[in-house]
């Protein structure tokens, strides 16, 4: 089969998942065609992640959550009124997604929480069947436990994750902890998704803070 990813370039946890990800479809026979990084001018693609993915990669402009001063936790009402201004850019990289999409014809897409990718599905949905990828995909689960936040965070994180996955067949929820499937909310659990470099580390002791 022929993927292509699309990643949110915000973090590196998704870029990391990417490339777990890769390593087992290589294994598989399957290809890696593309991968579509969602980037903004606070965010760069990491060296790491150019240097092993071994696939060509394409950015496009994809909003981005703006930091508060007083917690450093995003801001949403700030988030949502720099990301409104900066519309038609967003349009233009949904356009070049769809493009991309169409150009590739790829078996399946994987959106590694990718806002835009969403939106595309939504507005213009091209005949790819929509895999999404992320622990976040656990807020969408019926027996998740949420830590106390105001409902209105709960329900802007719900939505937003929501929006990241629109038509998608399949939301991997990557959990630690086991899980039954969600079939209303088309999430399956599966466990993280890490870099063999992780698994190899030998613990030694030492003085350290963490």
């Amino acid at each position: 089969m022929r993927f292509v990813f699309i990643i949110q370039g915000e973090g590196r946890g998704h870029f990391t998942q990417a490339l777990v990800m890769r390593e087992m479809l290589t294994r598989r026979g399957d290809e890696v065609v593309e991968v579509l990084i969602g980037k903004s001018e606070a965010r760069q693609v990491p060296d790491f992640f150019l240097q092993k993915i071994d696939v060509p990669v394409l950015t496009f402009e994809s909003p981005n959550f703006l930091p508060s001063v007083q917690n450093k936790r995003p801001s949403l009402s700030k988030s949502i009124y720099f990301n409104m201004g900066r519309l038609p850019v967003f349009v233009k990289s949904m356009r070049l997604i769809h493009r991309r999409l169409e150009e590739l014809q790829p078996d399946m897409v994987l959106n590694f929480y990718e806002l835009l990718t969403g939106l595309v599905y939504l507005f213009t949905p091209p005949d790819i069947p929509l895999v999404c990828i992320g622990h976040q995909y656990m807020f969408l689960h019926d027996d998740y436990v949420f830590p106390r936040i105001s409902r209105l965070e709960l329900a802007s994180l719900r939505f937003f994750t929501r929006l990241t996955s629109v038509r998608a067949v399949r939301k991997l929820a990557l959990s630690f902890y086991s899980f039954p499937p969600a079939p209303r909310a088309r999430v399956t659990v599966v466990p993280p998704l890490l870099r063999k470099e992780v698994l190899q580390y030998k613990p030694v002791k030492g003085e350290y803070i963490h």
